[in-house]
């Protein structure tokens, strides 16, 4: 082997100890780079799952230990902000709390005091004191009515209502507020036309489900005809059960479709009827409450209000 091939063979020698040296670095870093990033999502993960993340401040100065000691930081005013919204929250549901005890006590003893007065109108009293009285309980009744749902509406907003959801049957929910409107739809001669099965089971809460099922039939009755008709059904797809409310009324203006479920708005036509434009508001927010859609389509005569809750 002469001078120029010795010399070629130490140089390719050379650049292979090089290339080799270059890969057991690049494999080393990589191989640290790969265990600083498990740690990272380690870190990740606890914090996620609310674990307590460990005290990083004796760690080594690397790009990992920074990162986690970032995410301790961030961990802390998570926790922080956390206790302050629950602290609020629970200052909020105290404070309604106290506003409705202190509006419902002496609304109670107004109502006390009305029918003992009267027991006593009736009994002596002139034509102009009993309409007097009469007056004075239909405003203490729309004030005990107002108060109620100022309250629900507040608790709602404020997501102070926890939805019990339980695999009930639905027509016994729907059977239980329609018991509440029966008098009123009597007094009206108004019939029902029902479309439904035996038994519908879904998950709902019953009681709150049920107030948003008493206010649309509600609605239907009050602005119903006399001798009307109210046709109710029950329909399923692979997404949705729905119930649809149909009514032969007074129905709404084509830009209101929306509008009628804001809080307080009260259609165009229904200004000869009682009402606070309150029951599609507090319908509304409940079938949000269950992940479900509370939808309104005009029919000319009426309207039909479709209530839908997710099948699970």
């Amino acid at each position: 082997m002469d001078l120029t091939e010795i010399l070629w063979w130490s140089a390719g020698m050379f650049l292979l100890g090089i290339l080799a040296g270059a890969a057991g670095m690049y494999r080393g870093q990589r191989k640290e780079r790969s265990r600083e990033l498990k740690k990272i999502s380690d870190t990740v993960q606890r914090m996620t799952s609310g674990k307590e993340l460990p005290d990083f401040s004796d760690c080594e100065e690397t790009m990992d230990s920074k990162i986690r000691h970032q995410l301790l930081r961030l961990q802390e005013i998570l926790v922080s902000q956390k206790q302050d919204a629950q602290k609020e929250r629970k200052e909020l549901q105290e404070l309604i709390s106290e506003i409705a005890h202190q509006m419902r006590t002496p609304l109670t003893n107004l109502k006390n005091y009305l029918d003992f007065l009267s027991e006593e109108i009736e009994k002596k009293g002139t034509e102009p004191e009993l309409s007097y009285l009469k007056a004075i309980q239909s405003s203490e009744e729309k004030i005990y009515f107002l108060t109620e749902h100022f309250i629900r509406i507040s608790r709602l907003e404020h997501g102070l209502i926890q939805i019990r959801k339980e695999e009930r049957d639905l027509l016994k929910t729907l059977r239980n507020a329609l018991g509440q409107i029966l008098d009123q739809a009597e007094k009206k001669e108004i019939r029902f036309e029902f479309e439904l099965p035996e038994k519908m089971h879904v998950m709902h809460d019953a009681n709150w489900l049920g107030e948003a099922l008493f206010n649309l039939l509600d609605n239907a009755v009050k602005y119903s005809p006399q001798n009307g008709k109210i046709k109710i059904s029950l329909q399923e797809n692979e997404m949705f059960t729905t119930f649809s409310i149909r009514d032969y009324g007074i129905g709404i203006e084509p830009e209101e479709k929306n509008l009628i479920f804001q809080r307080f708005y009260r259609g165009k036509r229904v200004t000869d009827e009682e009402g606070f434009g309150i029951g599609l508001y507090l319908a509304r927010e409940i079938l949000f409450l269950h992940e479900g859609l509370l939808t309104v389509k005009r029919c000319e005569p009426g309207v039909e209000m479709k209530l839908s809750l997710p099948r699970q």
